[in-house]
């Protein structure tokens, strides 16, 4: 049985979320009702156990879906810490889905991740960006978007398949499981400066995995980010907004994949490289398994 942990002034303050949410509990509340709390446990056991449920998760209306989302994130506060950024994928119905990043889910090259014994992981290569310290309130049509950011980050995400394959695709299902995301792998970012911001997103932001010996791994392929960016940021903030949430300073945020996720194979080293106009990085890390010694 899990001790599900609710939303409290204070329980936000600690994790570092600046929300302010209205979760009428009782008084005839969604999770009052027996359907609202048996969805907020399934998906705290998948997420908990990594393992992909055998059922789907009940159909939710978007609200509620949200706050079953931040209810998982409150419960793996105590272990992963506050909120630290923001991840984004598409549903099936082309509808962006916003995960939160926590902390400890953050690593570096040169890591060696755990997997889970019967789960499958996705992998995915793509770009991090961190927001300057004044943060993101709005953008100025005058600006480029680039240039509320700092550092443009190469990145590994590895998620946990968690959803029934039927529902894989659903907009509330993935929302509800934070989309399954478990590590983020950091390399060593590029500034990004006004003359190098113009460099840096005015051609192809390419990057291909690799495993131990070398040989590539399908789902690699080229992001284009100057002329996508600037919506995709104002997508995202729209959606914080609508929760209570702005783009704070450091906070890091998602620009884009590299292409579809690779499904993990068998355990070991594995490298990513990373090419811009302004030179390359690579990240290395390995996958271990549980009963590995």
């Amino acid at each position: 049985m899990y001790k599900v942990i609710y939303p409290t002034t204070g329980c936000l303050r600690a994790t570092g979320q600046a929300l302010v949410l209205v979760l009428l509990l009782g008084a005839g509340a969604a999770f009052g009702s027996e359907k609202g709390q048996g969805t907020l446990n399934q998906a705290l056991e998948a997420v908990a156990t990594r393992q992909q449920m055998a059922h789907p998760l009940p159909d939710i209306e978007p609200g509620l879906a949200v706050e079953i989302q931040d209810l998982v994130m409150m419960n793996l506060a105590p272990d992963y810490g506050g909120v630290a950024g923001y991840w984004w994928s598409v549903a099936s119905n082309q509808d962006m889905v916003v995960s939160c990043l926590l902390e400890n889910m953050f690593t570096s090259s040169g890591a060696t991740l755990d997997t889970v014994q019967g789960s499958e992981q996705i992998v995915q290569l793509g770009w991090m960006l961190r927001v300057r310290p004044e943060g993101i309130e709005m953008v100025e049509a005058a600006s480029r978007w680039y240039e509320y950011f700092s550092e443009l980050i190469p990145t590994v995400v590895i998620r946990d398949r968690l959803l029934a394959p039927e529902q894989k695709g659903d907009w509330s299902a993935m929302t509800m499981i934070n989309t399954g995301v478990r590590y983020l792998v950091l390399g060593m970012p590029w500034q990004i400066t006004k003359e190098e911001g113009v460099t840096l997103f005015g051609a192809p932001l390419e990057a291909l995995l690799a495993d131990g010996a070398e040989k590539k791994l399908a789902g690699a392929s080229i992001l284009s980010a100057g002329g996508k960016g600037l919506g995709r940021i104002d997508q995202l903030r729209e959606r914080l907004s609508a929760r209570g949430r702005l783009l704070r300073g450091s906070d890091l945020v998602w620009l884009g994949p590299t292409g579809s996720g690779v499904p993990l194979g068998e355990t070991g080293r594995l490298s990513a490289d990373f090419s811009t106009p302004l030179g390359q990085r690579r990240i290395v890390f390995a996958i271990r398994s549980p009963d590995s010694t």
